[in-house]
């Protein structure tokens, strides 16, 4: 999918801005045009400007999860594709960005960590889950929990104009869901299609978002842009570019951009971030939000459990084609983790 993500940053930036457009509109007017009653903003901001949970911290974790939910006639599945560590420090303001791969074998559940979040559903409350999981994953407490589904995606890019980006290596899907039969299963339609991204200057909105970031089938290597690792990297292009346009202050044209975006974060993102929490953040973070840059890190992957952080072994495990700790009790993972993100 894809899926991934930072766009609560993006969201809760209109959100701020809106707020600010209090001294020149009554608050009862901003908030009726959220959507909320008349003292929301007003509750809101005085809430927010109670104690501050995260000025005594020096990062802000999250687990961004990207969720294809499919139930069709090629696939029934809520597991996640996308599973990204961002890591907001609050004294140089970068934000560590550790894509998790999805095939990544979890001992705790005896699955993949893609698993998590269907197992989450089960439970009376899924972001605790969520948390305590990868906290056990990776050793570090998670703060908050966002969930993107393809949907949320497309929608996103819509609103804020697309998004454009370089792409260092072009590939072509052959192998491709073709949304059509997915709609129509029928013999007379194709059940795949080609898709193809060149290298160089690419726009996209919501006519290609979901197949840039979703396609893993344009090869055998990461090279030519197949492989999970492939999709990956997608992303992290993406979200470089989705920040640039951020920080440009291209994506909003008018008032009437905030209030959709402010409502879409509100009702779309399934998250554990509420809006007093959003602004402390944002507060937090305060006029240093021009200095937020990305930085990822890459988790090594070895063909063996002496040359990676983990690494494919030669059999299956519960018939599934997985990726494994090069240490079983992720020790080295987690070590890797800690540094990347202090």
């Amino acid at each position: 999918m894809n899926k991934i993500i930072r766009i609560f940053f993006y969201l809760v930036l209109g959100f701020i801005v809106l707020s600010i457009s209090a001294s020149f509109i009554t608050l009862s007017t901003v908030s009726k045009k959220l959507g909320q009653p008349a003292n929301y903003l007003s509750k809101t901001l005085n809430s927010a400007a109670k104690t501050n949970p995260y000025l005594g911290k020096s990062k802000i974790n999250f687990i961004i999860l990207g969720l294809d939910k499919r139930d069709d006639s090629l696939e029934k599945t809520e597991t996640t594709d996308t599973v990204i560590l961002a890591s907001l420090n609050l004294k140089t303001y970068k934000v560590n960005i550790i894509s998790i791969p999805r095939d990544l074998w979890f001992y705790n559940i005896n699955q993949k960590v893609n698993e998590i979040y269907p197992l989450s559903l089960k439970e009376s409350n899924k972001f605790t889950y969520i948390k305590d999981k990868f906290k056990i994953l990776i050793n570090q407490d998670i703060d908050h929990v966002v969930i993107l589904t393809t949907d949320n995606l497309i929608k996103f890019v819509k609103l804020i104009g697309g998004v454009d980006l370089t792409l260092d290596q072009g590939f072509v899907d052959t192998k491709y869901p073709n949304p059509e039969y997915i709609k129509n299963p029928s013999k007379d339609i194709p059940i795949y299609k080609t898709i193809e991204f060149k290298a160089g200057p690419v726009h996209l909105d919501e006519s290609n978002i979901t197949e840039f970031v979703r396609s893993r089938k344009g090869g055998d290597t990461v090279a030519q842009g197949g492989t999970d690792l492939a999709r990956i990297h997608r992303q992290q292009l993406l979200l470089d570019a989705l920040l640039a346009k951020v920080k440009s202050g291209k994506f909003i044209n008018d008032n009437s951009n905030f209030i959709d975006l402010y409502k879409f974060w509100n009702q779309d993102i399934e998250k554990d971030i509420n809006d007093v929490q959003a602004i402390q953040i944002m507060s937090t973070i305060n006029e240093n939000i021009n200095k937020i840059e990305l930085q990822k890190s890459e988790i090594l992957v070895g063909t063996t459990a002496k040359n990676g952080l983990i690494y494919h072994p030669t059999s299956f495990i519960n018939k599934q084609w997985v990726y494994v700790p090069s240490d079983k009790d992720y020790k080295s993972l987690q070590e890797f983790i800690s540094k990347s993100i202090n």
